[in-house]
C-alpha cells in the first residue's frame, strides 16, 4: 500500500468520527444576543471611538465577527485575567462576567477560533467563592470533544494488541507538549499530517504482522482464519464474524450497526478484488485507523442536548483517567451488561481499581508531579563553578535523585491516603537515594550489605551534604527518613522543588512566590506586558530579596504584590536546595507574608517558609483550590461556574474521608461534569 492511499483511507474512517474530529464549543448555539449591553455597560466609557484609551476601541457589534478576531480575542484575555474593568471602575457580578467569557469563546468557536481561556495555562478564572457558595444549579456537563490520548497510552494501546497479534511495540507520534498548568487537556492537542502518518506506519506493521506471523501460518483468532481461507467464497456471515472479532480485538469493543455494515462492506469489497491475506490485512488496518485508536471519543452526535456518556466511552475514560492503559475485562464487562449506566456502579468500579495494587495507575502520580512541578528539576542545568560555589563537596550535580525521592514520598502518603495534601505539604521525613537502577544504586546497596563506613560515590556525597544527613551504609533503608528539624518541612523545601523553581544560578522568588499564589490560593497572575523588560538589576554584592526592590515600582508592585512576599521566605533555601542562615555573607531575611488571598483568616505576614506553609496546610480555602486543580487533571478542562456543585461535593468527599485521594478521584469521576457531555448539534 502506498503512502497516499492510506492517507486517504485515514480521511475516509475519520469521517466516521463525530463532527470529522472537528472541536467546538457545544454547550449552547452560540452568542445570539452577543455582549453588547455588556461591553456597554462596563466598557464603552474608557473605549469608545473617541479618545479611546490604551488606543484599544471596541468592535462596533456586540457579535463576534471575524473580521476582529484579534479584538475579541484580547478582549476575552483581559476579562479573564480580570484585567478590565480596572480595579476603580464598577465590576460586573461573577455572573455577569461568566456569561460574557462564554459569549465570546461561543463566537470564536463559532469564527473556528480557539478560545486561549480554556488552556491549561489560564485556570483559576472562575470566581472561587461563587464556586463553592453552594448558590449554582446542579446538571453541569462537559462540551462533547475528542481528547487525543496520551504518548504512553497511545503505546500501551497498540502494546496490548501487539501481545494478541505480533508486531512488536510501536513509538507514539507524539509527546504532550508542557504547559503552565496540566499537559494533557482535550483542548490543546491536535493531530496533524506527520502525526497520521506515523500513526498510519504504526498500524501497517500491527496488521501485516498478524497476516504474516499468525494468519498465514495457520493460528490467530478462527474468525479471521476463516475469510482467509475462504478468500472470495467468503459468506456474509463468515465477513461479518471477521469485522466482529477486528474491532473486538482491537477496541474491546463490538462495532455498532453502521460500522458493521461500512466494515463488512470494506472488507467484502476487498475479497473480491484482492488475494485474501492482502484483504483481511486491510480490514485490520482499517480498524487500527479507527479514530479510538488515537482518541479518546466523547462526542456523541445529536440535537445540543446534555447527555451521559456511552458506556463504552464512559468505560474508556475511566480507565484513561487512572491508567494509561484501556479498560482491563472487568470494566468492559460491566459496560457490555449495562451495569455502568447506574453511577453507583461507576464509583464501584473506580473504587476496584483504584483499591487494586496490581492494576498500575501512573496517571495519579503524574497529576502530582504536574502540580508540584518538581520534575523539571532535571532540566535546571547547574555547571561546575555553581557547584564549587554553593560549597558542595563535589563537582557533580544529578538533580534526577531528588526527583525520584519526592516521587517515593508521594506514593507513600497516597499509600496512607490519610491527609494527603497536608501531609505532603508539612511531612518531616523522605525517601533518600531511590533511584532504583544504575551505579550509584549498586553502590548504595553494596554498601549497605557489606556495612562500609562510609559512602564514597561523589554523588551521593553531594545528595546527603544537601539533605544535611550524615547517614551511613548501615543506617541507609527504602523506608522514610527524618528530616533534619528545623530546616525541612514537606515538598516546598524538598530540594526537588526548591531546584525546579529556581535558575541555572541563583533562585527564583517571584517563580516560587507564583506558584503558591496560583496551586494553592487559585488566584490568577497576568503574563508579563510585552512592553516590561523584566530583568532584576545585575548586582552581585546584592542579595535577592536586595535587587527585588525594583518589583516594588508602583507598575510592577500591583502583580508583584501576590508573588514576592509568597516566594521571598524561600530564601532560607539557595538554589540547590541547601539550608542556609546567609547569603554574601549577609543574614538571610526569611521573612514574607499572605497578601490579598480571599480569606481574611490566612492574610497576614509570616516569619518564615515554615511558618508559612504551616498556615497554608491548615486552611480550607487551599483544599478547595487544591480540589479544583484535581478536576482539571482528570477531566481535562478547566471549571466553569456550572461545575461548582461537583467541586463542593468532590471537596466534602475529601474532607469526610479524612483527606482521601482516592475519596476525591472517585468523587470526581462520578460526577456530572465527569459522566455527561453537551451533544452537538447537527450541521
Amino acid at each position: 500500500m502506498r503512502w497516499s492511499v492510506g492517507a486517504a483511507l485515514i480521511v475516509v474512517l475519520l469521517q466516521g468520527a463525530p463532527e470529522a474530529l472537528q472541536e467546538a464549543d457545544p454547550r449552547r448555539s452560540g452568542p445570539e444576543e452577543g455582549v453588547g449591553p455588556f461591553l456597554t455597560k462596563y466598557c464603552l466609557k474608557c473605549h469608545g471611538p473617541e479618545k479611546p484609551k490604551g488606543k484599544f476601541t471596541l468592535p462596533d457589534s456586540g457579535a463576534v465577527d471575524a473580521a476582529r478576531v484579534p479584538a475579541w480575542k484580547q478582549i476575552l484575555e483581559k476579562l479573564h485575567d480580570g484585567e478590565m474593568p480596572p480595579e476603580d471602575a464598577p465590576q460586573p457580578s461573577t455572573k455577569e462576567r461568566a456569561e460574557a467569557l462564554r459569549r465570546i469563546k461561543a463566537g470564536l468557536a463559532k469564527a473556528g477560533e480557539g478560545a486561549e481561556s480554556d488552556s491549561p495555562s489560564k485556570g483559576n478564572a472562575v470566581d472561587h467563592d461563587a464556586l463553592f457558595s453552594g448558590k449554582t444549579s446542579a446538571g453541569a456537563a462537559t462540551p462533547a470533544r475528542v481528547w487525543r490520548l496520551t504518548d504512553r497510552a497511545y503505546e500501551n494501546f497498540f502494546l496490548q494488541v501487539a501481545k494478541k497479534w505480533g508486531g512488536g511495540r510501536v513509538t507514539s507520534p507524539w509527546e504532550l507538549t508542557p504547559q503552565r498548568g496540566f499537559n494533557d487537556y482535550a483542548s490543546v492537542h491536535r493531530i496533524d499530517e506527520a502525526d497520521l502518518e506515523q500513526h498510519l506506519r504504526n498500524a501497517t506493521r500491527i496488521a501485516h504482522a498478524l497476516v504474516t506471523q499468525r494468519l498465514a501460518k495457520g493460528s490467530g483468532p478462527s474468525e479471521l482464519r476463516a475469510v482467509v481461507k475462504a478468500g472470495a467464497s467468503a459468506t456474509s456471515p463468515e465477513v461479518q464474524a471477521a469485522v466482529g472479532c477486528a474491532f473486538q480485538d482491537v477496541l474491546g469493543r463490538r462495532p455498532t450497526a453502521e460500522e458493521q455494515a461500512r466494515y463488512a462492506g470494506f472488507l467484502g469489497k476487498n475479497l473480491k478484488s484482492l488475494e485474501p491475506e492482502p484483504a483481511v490485512e486491510q480490514i485490520l488496518l482499517a480498524v487500527l485507523l479507527h479514530p479510538e485508536a488515537v482518541y479518546r471519543v466523547e462526542a456523541p452526535p445529536g440535537g445540543g442536548t446534555r447527555a451521559r456518556l456511552e458506556p463504552a466511552e464512559l468505560a474508556r475514560a475511566i480507565a484513561y483517567a487512572l491508567t494509561d492503559q484501556g479498560p482491563d475485562g472487568a470494566l468492559l464487562e460491566t459496560a457490555s451488561s449495562g451495569k455502568l449506566s447506574a453511577r453507583e456502579e461507576v464509583g464501584a468500579q473506580v473504587a476496584r481499581l483504584l483499591g487494586d495494587p496490581k492494576i498500575a495507575k501512573p496517571r495519579i502520580l503524574k497529576f502530582f508531579q504536574e502540580y508540584f512541578g518538581y520534575p523539571a528539576a532535571v532540566e535546571v542545568f547547574k555547571d561546575a563553578p555553581a557547584v564549587k560555589a554553593a560549597g558542595l563537596k563535589h563537582y557533580t550535580w544529578v538533580p534526577l535523585f531528588f526527583v525520584s525521592d519526592t516521587n517515593k514520598l508521594i506514593q507513600s502518603v497516597l499509600e496512607q491516603d490519610r491527609n494527603v495534601l497536608r501531609e505532603l505539604l508539612t511531612t518531616s521525613e523522605t525517601f533518600v537515594l531511590t533511584i532504583p537502577t544504575g551505579h550509584l544504586m549498586a553502590e548504595v546497596r553494596k554498601n549497605a550489605a557489606e556495612k562500609a563506613p562510609k559512602f564514597t560515590n561523589p554523588r551521593t556525597i553531594n545528595i546527603l551534604q544537601i539533605y544535611e544527613m550524615d547517614l551511613r551504609p548501615a543506617d541507609w533503608s527504602e523506608r522514610p527518613l527524618a528530616l533534619p528539624e528545623g530546616h525541612r518541612m514537606g515538598i516546598l523545601t524538598h530540594p526537588s522543588w526548591l531546584v525546579a523553581h529556581s535558575t541555572n544560578f541563583e533562585n527564583h522568588a517571584i517563580r516560587r512566590g507564583r506558584w503558591i499564589r496560583e496551586k494553592l490560593l487559585g488566584g490568577r497572575i497576568p503574563d508579563v506586558p510585552v512592553t516590561v523588560d523584566a530583568q532584576l538589576p545585575d548586582e552581585p554584592q546584592s542579595t535577592l530579596r536586595e535587587r527585588m526592590r525594583v518589583t516594588r515600582k508602583e507598575y510592577c508592585w500591583k502583580c508583584h504584590q501576590q508573588m514576592d512576599p509568597l516566594g521571598l521566605p524561600f530564601e532560607r533555601f539557595d538554589h540547590f536546595g541547601q539550608y542556609r542562615t546567609t547569603e554574601l555573607g549577609k543574614p538571610v531575611d526569611a521573612a514574607g507574608a499572605i497578601l490579598r488571598s480571599g480569606d481574611a483568616r490566612l492574610d497576614g505576614p509570616v516569619q518564615d517558609p515554615f511558618d508559612l506553609i504551616r498556615r497554608l496546610a491548615a486552611s480550607e480555602r487551599v483544599e478547595q483550590v487544591f480540589v479544583r486543580h484535581a478536576f482539571r487533571f482528570f477531566l481535562g478542562r478547566n471549571e466553569t461556574l456550572e461545575d461548582g456543585p461537583a467541586l463542593v461535593e468532590a471537596h466534602r468527599a475529601y474532607v469526610s474521608s479524612g483527606g482521601s485521594m482516592k475519596a476525591l478521584i472517585t468523587s470526581l469521576l462520578t460526577s456530572d461534569p465527569f459522566l455527561y457531555r453537551i451533544q452537538r448539534s447537527e450541521r
